[in-house]
């Protein structure tokens, strides 16, 4: 009887759940079950097929810039300090008292201004008295010529002797000979009196005094010095290897720190004959035009000697080149397709932004110039942005602003460069 209680039990606890179960998975239930199974694995078979495809790569943005011809020049670096032409230092032939001061100092002053002054009182009167000892000396000579004549005339008829004629004649030359060292002597005393103003001996810029009004000075004492600077002159050296290239009259560029966007032009003026033994390098030196008076003697200055030009010379930004195991390669453009293509090429003289191709492309191709790490051969290419065909001419421009001093000595249609 217990186990029947107990199997009933059972039954009904069974029951219970199943009745559970219905009220929680319906009909409906299960049908929305099978629904989201099947529209799972019908996304994941399409999701499949559309990984499977190939995807087309979107075209790389680029920057471009066309192939452009430019003079370039040849030229070899040195350094050096600008020189006055000449500097002379103003010292006074006579001694004395500075009696007034006649320039501005640092001032631009003419040749035979006059600078100093020394008090002439003493010269004044020093060649007062040659010049009366002279008077009185000639007054002498000309008596003793009157004598002389005519004890020549008696000698003539042997009325005196020899030894009183030859009395008469020495004492005339001796009258003669004082006569002319007064002269002398009167001329050193007005030269004496004109040297106490002290004239510019070229025109050019003065330096400050070194005496101030009231000053006693000695005879070759500075008073100050005076620079000739227009023109003025660079020296340096360069190896001994460009010697046979360096011509008077070449192109000279200077550079100075006063003036860093300028550079100024000058001519080969000297070639040293020699070269040192101890670096192997040989003088050169130019002299610049300075007429407007901007550059100073004792600047630091560097130069540009141009050694030639090579006319219509291809040059791309140096950005362009892609460095590889055989040398460098550059992505060329084809507006058609608006795809690129790898080329290599045979790379020349270089300056900072600018490259020379000697081999392997034309005027007027478009170069990739940036962005070109990302692309491959027939990879179509975005152009963000593009150089126009004066690009090369801007590069310099912006880089150095030349200032040439006289622009009309060289004349070139195309733009010009700078290279090493």
């Amino acid at each position: 009887m217990s186990r029947d209680n107990q199997n009933l039990s059972t039954n009904e606890t069974i029951e219970k759940k199943k009745s559970i179960l219905l009220k929680i998975f319906g009909p409906w239930t299960f049908f929305i079950l099978l629904v989201a199974l099947a529209a799972f694995l019908y996304l994941s078979s399409v999701e499949e097929d559309v990984d499977d495809a190939p995807r087309e790569r979107p075209p790389v943005a680029v920057e471009i810039a066309p192939v452009a011809e430019m003079t370039l020049a040849e030229t070899v670096r040195g350094v050096g300090t600008l020189m006055a032409i000449q500097n002379v230092e103003i010292r006074p032939e006579v001694g004395g008292r500075i009696k007034d001061v006649h320039f501005q100092e640092g001032r631009f002053v003419s040749r035979n201004k006059l600078l100093f002054e020394i008090e002439e009182e003493k010269h004044v009167q020093r060649l007062r008295s040659s010049e009366a000892a002279l008077e009185q000396a000639r007054s002498r000579l000309e008596n003793l010529r009157r004598n002389y004549e005519r004890m020549e005339d008696l000698y003539g008829q042997d009325l005196i002797s020899e030894d009183e004629f030859d009395r008469v004649r020495t004492e005339m030359d001796s009258a003669s000979s004082e006569v002319r060292r007064l002269t002398a002597q009167m001329d050193l005393a007005r030269e004496d009196l004109e040297d106490t103003q002290i004239m510019a001996p070229f025109s050019g810029f003065i330096s400050r005094r070194l005496v101030d009004p009231g000053a006693f000075v000695s005879q070759g004492q500075m008073l100050a010095i005076m620079y000739q600077v227009d023109p003025l002159e660079i020296s340096f050296m360069i190896p001994e290897k460009y010697a046979a290239r360096v011509k008077y009259g070449q192109e000279v560029r200077v550079k100075v720190t006063a003036y860093p966007q300028e550079r100024f032009e000058g001519r080969v003026g000297f070639i040293s004959p020699s070269v040192d033994e101890s670096t192997r390098n040989f003088e050169v030196k130019a002299t610049i035009d300075n007429s407007e008076n901007r550059l100073k003697p004792g600047s630091f200055a560097s130069a540009e000697l141009v050694l030639g030009y090579r006319e219509a010379s291809m040059i791309i930004p140096e950005r362009s080149l892609v460095a590889v195991r055989e040398g460098y390669l550059v992505f060329i453009l084809d507006r058609e397709t608006e795809q690129v293509k790898s080329r290599s090429v045979h790379t020349g003289a270089r300056r900072p932004g600018i490259v020379e191709i000697l081999e392997g492309l034309s005027p007027g191709e478009l170069v990739v110039v940036s962005g070109h790490m990302n692309l491959d051969d027939g990879m179509r290419i975005r152009v963000v942005d593009e150089a126009g065909p004066d690009w090369a001419e801007q590069e310099e421009t912006s880089r150095h602003s030349f200032i040439f001093r006289n622009p009309g000595k060289i004349a070139h249609n195309q733009p010009r460069g700078f290279l090493n």
